[in-house]
């Protein structure tokens, strides 16, 4: 059966996502990426061992959909194939750019996909539509909120210049912005990511 998420239920989604945060605030805050890699890895075998098990036992699923249901997509719920949550893409994502990228790009993508997406969605549901008109499914005024925060984030945090932090940032809202079958974790990581990796060879600093 299909369950809607309502506003209510994804501003949970999106809050449960923040916890994320902590990621690049460690790498911040100077916190070595091993300890970091470390339980990033441990995280997502627990995740991906879910995910495949909850594909191949009906009781899996049963016991997983009551326990985190009310934050699944609909898509995310289905049982006969390994279909990847959210969650498990941002642990993902964030596992793969901690242990890819230098620690300042690796703050900048993590700090997208956590704080930057997630802001899109609260804001979003908070007032879209209210200061600007709503397009369908998606609102300018969450658009903002991702623009400003991820700006935020690698600018402040990460301590990119203002070129390229503005660039991080335009290339995190415009991954952010479409209804795709894409994880929109895995779609902003892979943007911001190439966008960094990419800069240089544009003499983008």
């Amino acid at each position: 059966m299909m369950m809607r998420l309502t506003p209510q239920r994804e501003s949970a989604r999106k809050s449960a996502h923040l916890l994320f945060a902590a990621v690049p605030l460690s790498l911040a805050a100077g916190v070595s990426r091993a300890p970091v890699i470390a339980t990033l890895s441990a995280m997502l075998a627990v995740a991906i061992t879910l995910e495949v098990a909850r594909s191949r036992s009906a009781a899996v699923a049963r016991a997983f959909t009551r326990t985190v249901g009310p934050l699944l997509r609909d898509r995310e719920r289905a049982t006969h194939r390994v279909r990847w949550t959210g969650a498990t893409w941002l642990i993902a994502v964030s596992l793969a750019a901690v242990s890819a990228l230098s620690r300042h790009d690796a703050i900048a993508v993590t700090w997208a996909v956590t704080v930057g997406d997630a802001s899109a969605a609260l804001v979003g549901v908070a007032l879209g539509g209210r200061l600007f008109p709503r397009p369908p499914h998606k609102s300018f005024e969450g658009s903002i909120a991702c623009f400003v925060t991820t700006f935020a984030g690698a600018y402040g945090l990460a301590e990119l210049s203002v070129t390229l932090a503005l660039a991080v940032s335009a290339a995190a809202t415009l991954a952010e912005w479409p209804r795709s079958v894409i994880d929109d974790n895995l779609r902003i990581a892979t943007a911001t990511a190439a966008l960094l990796t990419i800069a240089p060879l544009l003499h983008v600093t």
